[in-house]
């Protein structure tokens, strides 16, 4: 151990990163800006040649960030060899949901087979997708323990730290302030990370074992889920009582203690929040206990999207057909739109045959259903005044509200934009 240690303290250690979406290349720029030298994998062999180029893959990395960086490197699979170069490899590759809502750990077990006879002693192996409890042990340590040069807790290392990466997030907080979460197979497991990352780090959290930190992710996202879900319910509510919940909320938050705010919203998107919370239903759901909170929260936030659609077609008329979508992405300032709610109004109303297009700046096409759509590259004031209706599904910061108030015959307000404008123009949903 104390070689590895001497190698990271002088910054000698070479760290590789499996999976370069928004926590991987996040975590490969936060290291490298350590000055550690870095090594990159992705299967996108497109992916791979924009960052050879420092070109941003991603909406939250600038090109400028990624040109300052030095001694990274970026490779396609095909090159995955060279991961025996690294002292610390990081995995962070997808883990989606089947259409059985079991958890695919496909991604995971293919990395860990893909890098298997290119470990090596004194090597640092970190998990940081999203698993369900167990699974650490269950497909890293039980594939990595055949390999007989390889003595887990002496010569090689094997942790899970779950990541903390929040896309499009106000960036006053730095990524390396945000206290991040380890564990380890053994003791020398966390103390060996924990050494390494309190060098990327200023605070560090030993949860009491790998199956805890796995859990803790979960939970996470999970808490947020289910305070959504209570949130979009409460806003149903009060659209029948002649309320608006977000004078509510705002009430509510003068409270000091005892309630902390969530934003209402047309559904929930993205890989966490819709994901996370179903690995913990079907753990549950192996050990024969009930997880009725997960589910009621996520038939809610499935549902209030086709509430808002609802309440869209309700309020026009056959003759305004014409509809413009303002964001496409599941949240502001990103440029993804996995499981977005967006997507579903947009197909939604394409379906009762409405006129659809979109604005979003960040995302300049989309697939939905094997056809291609393409953004609006701006929008003018007259061209917003030649839509029958505005949908406001993502509240992104450098889209002209002001022209889209002052333009729009009706404007349909999924976010809360215009949540202080008593407008008739506007309709709140």
């Amino acid at each position: 151990m104390k070689k590895i240690k001497d190698k990271i303290r002088n910054k000698q250690s070479k760290v590789g990163i499996i999976g370069l979406g928004y926590v991987g290349l996040e975590l490969l720029l936060s290291i490298n800006e350590k000055k550690f030298t870095t090594f990159g994998f992705d299967k996108d062999k497109f992916k791979i040649e924009k960052l050879k180029k420092n070109l941003p893959t991603i909406s939250t990395i600038t090109k400028q960030r990624l040109s300052k960086t030095k001694k990274k490197f970026f490779y396609n699979l095909k090159y995955v060899s060279k991961i025996n170069l690294c002292d610390v490899i990081i995995i962070c590759v997808p883990t989606p949901i089947k259409k059985n809502l079991e958890p695919d750990m496909s991604y995971v077990k293919n990395s860990i087979k893909s890098i298997y006879n290119y470990l090596r002693p004194g090597q640092i192996l970190i998990l940081e997708s999203t698993v369900y409890p167990g699974a650490t042990r269950e497909i890293v340590f039980n594939t990595i323990r055949k390999n007989k040069k390889l003595k887990i807790g002496k010569n090689f290392f094997i942790c899970f730290s779950p990541e903390r990466v929040s896309p499009g997030k106000d960036y006053s907080i730095n990524y390396s302030d945000i206290t991040k979460v380890i564990s380890g197979y053994s003791k020398n497991c966390v103390k060996i990370l924990s050494f390494f990352y309190s060098t990327i780090f200023k605070k560090i959290y030993v949860a009491s074992s790998l199956e805890s930190a796995e859990f803790t992710k979960l939970f996470e996202n999970c808490y947020r889920s289910v305070n959504i879900g209570l949130v979009n319910q409460m806003k149903i509510i009060c659209d029948k009582l002649g309320l608006k919940i977000f004078d509510i909320i705002q009430t509510a938050s003068t409270k000091p203690f005892g309630f902390r705010p969530f934003a209402p919203g047309p559904g929930v998107g993205g890989h966490c929040i819709p994901i996370d919370p179903l690995f913990i239903s079907w753990v549950a759901g192996q050990k024969k206990v009930s997880s009725d909170f997960i589910r009621i929260s996520r038939d809610v936030n499935l549902n209030i999207t086709k509430w808002v659609v609802d309440k869209i077609i309700k309020k026009l008329n056959k003759n305004q057909s014409k509809i413009l979508i303002v964001g496409m992405a599941y949240k502001r300032d990103v440029d993804d739109y996995r499981e977005s709610p967006s997507i579903e109004i947009f197909s939604k109303l394409k379906r009762k045959k409405f006129s659809i297009d979109y604005f979003d700046p960040y995302i300049s096409k989309l697939n939905i259903k094997n056809k291609t759509y393409h953004s609006l590259t701006k929008i003018s004031s007259i061209k917003l005044k030649s839509y029958n209706a505005i949908i406001i599904a993502t509240d992104h910061r450098n889209i002209n509200y002001k022209s889209i108030l002052k333009n729009s015959k009706i404007i349909f307000d999924t976010r809360g934009v215009f949540q202080n404008i008593n407008d008739p123009k506007v309709v709140h949903c």
